[in-house]
């Protein structure tokens, strides 16, 4: 049996799709040490870099002081503190909708809503790009999923079209994480409102990054959107999933989403952190403003490279090089310049389509930015 997985590895090694784990010292969300060499890092999702704001850091410190560092069970076996209610009044608020409730990651979130609402009788009709944790909801609800090429609405129509199940799931992202594009909203809203199908929005790369009346914003369109789903583990800067729907949608998650009912709840001092975090967004606004100057900037910067980008949406920019080998010596050179941005290869991306995934943070500096583009000139 050892032999199977052996050779497993060995396969892996042989097609540039291994993994390996790469110890980070000093992490300071753009900074780290690695392997004795200081490196500048371009790969997380801290968006805001909120993980180290001093609020949010301060709410942190006074919340293991109140409540320990553990929440002990699952909420409806050691109770709901008052810090798990008062993130989700702001999470609701944030979103626009009635209630939100929290579980303990985005991955969680997105079983427990999959799983909680579709069963065997039903479909669920879902963007190809979609993250691995709706993939694997679907699967684990029973339903029969259906899955329409990136982005292309018309399919998606003619599948929701031929549907005749009790209940129909539409799911997208709204921004995808591994391409940084974004859904279109109002032809998903259309097609909801024209087949009846409850539309589910995985928002984890876009909540926090748009203004309110942005049309990248799930807030902007909370009316159209039925279940709204965010982490706290990207621009938020910490760790948790939550759900923003009606009342009575999230009442439905408490008593079936087993996610929730079976695991230890998001420990309090996440939750305060959290709930900072979502203060800080709304009462700093130059963080996003600088994020958007600092996306601008890098894309700007790669595009006079020569490097083929989209025009940006978020603050994921993919440079797609294709073949997992070219991708991965283009890491090891960017290392070699004191630049962190791992190979995202296959099962992460189809085959073919290896990239080097930058992501930007308004804590990145006017001189990181210009490292990273001298880094890509070598490149290039």
């Amino acid at each position: 049996m050892k032999n199977n997985y052996r050779q497993e590895l060995e396969e892996l090694k042989q097609k540039n799709l291994y993994r390996r784990l790469r110890v980070l010292e000093g992490n300071e969300g753009t900074r780290a040490v690695f392997e004795g060499r200081k490196i500048l890092l371009f790969c997380g999702n801290d968006y805001l870099g909120l993980s180290r704001h001093p609020r949010v850091m301060v709410a942190a410190h006074q919340a293991i002081d109140r409540y320990g560092v553990g929440a002990r069970s699952a909420r409806l076996i050691a109770g709901t503190t008052e810090a798990h209610a008062s993130l989700e009044k702001k999470i609701a608020e944030f979103k626009n909708k009635e209630a939100a409730l929290v579980f303990g990651s985005g991955f969680l979130a997105n079983l427990g809503i999959l799983t909680a609402f579709a069963d065997k009788d039903d479909v669920v009709v879902m963007d190809k790009l979609c993250h691995a944790s709706l993939i694997d909801g679907a699967r684990l609800s029973g339903a029969e999923l259906r899955v329409f090429p990136h982005k292309n609405y018309e399919k998606c129509e003619e599948i929701l079209k031929k549907c005749t199940a009790p209940r129909k799931l539409l799911v997208t992202e709204n921004v995808f994480g591994m391409d940084g594009d974004r859904a279109d909203l109002p032809a998903l809203i259309r097609l909801k409102k024209k087949y009846g199908a409850l539309l589910i929005v995985d928002d984890a790369h876009g909540t926090g990054i748009f203004k309110k009346t942005s049309p990248g914003s799930t807030a902007h369109f909370s009316k159209g959107i039925d279940v709204i789903m965010g982490t706290l583990s990207k621009a938020i800067g910490g760790l948790g999933g939550f759900v923003a729907a009606d009342q009575e949608l999230i009442d439905h998650l408490v008593n079936f989403a087993r996610p929730f009912i079976f695991a230890t709840a998001l420990p309090p001092v996440l939750c305060k952190a959290a709930r900072e975090a979502f203060c800080v967004i709304e009462e700093e606004p130059g963080l996003l403003k600088k994020l958007w100057t600092n996306i601008r900037e890098v894309h700007q910067g790669l595009t006079k490279l020569g490097f083929s980008l989209a025009k940006p949406e978020s603050a994921i920019l993919p440079v797609i090089l294709g073949d997992e080998g070219k991708a991965m010596a283009a890491f090891e050179k960017l290392l070699a310049h004191g630049l962190f941005i791992p190979a995202v290869r296959y099962p992460t991306v189809p085959k073919g389509k290896a990239r080097l995934r930058i992501t930007v943070s308004a804590a990145h500096t006017a001189q990181d930015i210009q490292t990273l583009l001298k880094a890509f000139k070598a490149l290039a």
